[in-house]
């Protein structure tokens, strides 16, 4: 058999890159030759080069769901954008295409459909987004990481796979170093977070809460987010019994060191959380494409290891009383987790494309 090629394309946010390279990865593994497509000066770049992935470069603009004059600049950067996927298509000859969401597969899989390349799809939301739906009329394959999104996508193509999530999270064996940080081994931990950037909302209702749960002999891990870490950092740096920060890479260890976590509801964080077993306080963001969010959160809560605030309801006192319903309940929520398939979500998929293409 030949040396196949398989080009792919992901963009916007992380919850779209991850997969993609978590598959091109295992595709690599298969003496696959990839070729990442995306936005130049963009998030995908940057971790396309850190993960040694060849990438082509495209400008493709958002359609952004606000008025804006930018919306004058979409058809023009679209079609231009259309036009050099072709391009690269060409010149790369791909046997396979994979687009795993965000504004960037777009232009990329619809050239792969005009030059009769095969695509194949992963979407990670209960809800498709809109390049996955456009696109869903042309693919040979759609693994979703969510079984509601089933419902929206055409049946015949759909299949359920999990979602392809951070490797080094999952098999991460050990602990944070407790007596670093200021912390006790045999505490109950709550980690609250909302990304990289941080979540205010959830902040600005965590904070007022903090005192009590340190009373109540239970300690916390608390990831800030970059956005509005000095504001809070200050407040909190010198307090025995809680361990903050902006960013880490060491999700891995703290996922292994907690009981609860509170958090928004992104479908890779989710995975995540329920791959480890940790049980959770989701708060939604409303503001979410088709509130996709709260259905993501969904699916956790009617498996019983998770509960919802919507952001609409969120002050301290409701999320003071929900998280000390959950701890005083955790071990036996624990016993509600079953196994999952997200840890292999990447390699199945790669073996989906594999057995097409021989």
């Amino acid at each position: 058999m030949k040396n196949r090629k398989v080009i792919i394309a992901a963009g916007g946010t992380g919850g779209h890159i991850v997969p993609a390279i978590s598959i091109a990865k295992e595709l690599m593994k298969e003496g696959v030759q990839i070729l990442f497509v995306g936005n130049r000066n963009s998030m995908e770049q940057q971790l396309a080069k850190r993960h040694d992935l060849d990438f082509a470069e495209i400008n493709v603009q958002k359609f952004y769901r606000k008025i804006t004059i930018a919306h004058i600049k979409f058809p023009f950067k679209l079609i231009k954008s259309i036009i050099d996927s072709k391009k690269i298509i060409r010149k790369f000859k791909p046997d396979a295409f994979l687009g795993t969401g965000g504004f960037v597969s777009g232009p990329v899989g619809y050239a792969a459909h005009l030059q009769k390349v095969p695509i194949f799809l992963q979407e990670q939301n209960s809800y498709p987004g809109a390049t996955t739906k456009i696109l869903s009329k042309y693919a040979s394959k759609i693994l979703v990481g969510n079984h509601d999104a089933i419902k929206h996508l055409p049946k015949e193509k759909a299949a359920y796979s999990g979602n392809p999530i951070n490797q080094n999270a999952v098999t991460e064996k050990n602990v944070i170093n407790f007596e670093k940080f200021g912390l006790h081994a045999d505490t109950k931990k709550i980690f609250l977070f909302g990304g990289s950037q941080g979540s205010v909302v959830l902040n600005n209702a965590f904070f007022p809460i903090i005192d009590d749960l340190l009373q109540k002999g239970f300690e916390v891990i608390w990831q800030i987010g970059r956005y509005s870490f000095n504001e809070f950092y200050p407040k909190v740096k010198d307090i025995k019994g809680i361990y903050a920060f902006d960013f880490t890479n060491e999700i891995g260890k703290i996922y292994n060191s907690v009981d609860l976590a509170i958090a928004r509801a992104g479908a890779l964080s989710l995975a995540e959380l329920e791959t480890k077993k940790i049980p959770s306080i989701l708060i939604p963001l409303p503001s979410a494409a088709e509130n996709h969010q709260f259905y993501n959160a969904l699916e956790l809560k009617e498996k019983n290891v998770a509960v919802i605030i919507e952001q609409k309801d969120l002050d301290p006192v409701i999320l003071k009383d929900t998280t000390l319903k959950m701890l005083k309940n955790i071990d036996k929520i624990k016993e509600n987790f079953s196994s999952t398939i997200h840890a292999n979500s990447a390699k199945n998929i790669a073996g989906t494309i594999m057995n097409y293409l021989s």
